[in-house]
C-alpha cells in the first residue's frame, strides 16, 4: 500500500463513520492493486449501492469521488460527502 492509499483510506474511514451513524451498510476495500473504496448500499433497498473514492488533486487537496468520476465533496467536509451519498442512494436522512 502506498502513501496515497493509506491516506485514502483514512478518509474513507471517517466518511464511513459518519454514513454508519446514519444507518448506512459500508465495507471498506482497500486491495493491493486498485484503488481503495468504500461500498455503500442503502440499508433499506439492499439492491442500490455506490463506490466511493478518495483521490487528491494536483494542487494535493483532498476530494470523495463516486465510482463513475462524479466529485461529491472536499475529503475535509464529511458532512457534505454522507449528504451527497445520501442522495445518490435516494435515502431520506433522519
Amino acid at each position: 500500500m502506498t502513501a496515497d492509499d493509506g491516506q485514502a483510506v483514512d478518509h474513507l474511514r471517517r466518511l464511513a463513520a459518519q454514513l454508519e451513524a446514519h444507518s448506512f451498510k459500508v465495507c471498506l476495500d482497500a486491495p493491493a492493486g486498485p484503488l481503495p473504496r468504500l461500498h455503500v448500499t442503502n440499508p433499506m433497498v439492499p439492491t442500490v449501492s455506490e463506490d466511493v473514492l478518495a483521490a487528491h488533486e494536483e494542487d494535493g487537496e483532498w476530494w470523495f469521488w463516486l465510482s463513475w468520476a462524479g466529485r461529491i465533496g472536499h475529503a475535509e467536509d464529511i458532512a457534505t460527502a454522507a449528504e451527497r451519498v445520501a442522495s445518490v442512494l435516494h435515502v431520506a436522512r433522519r
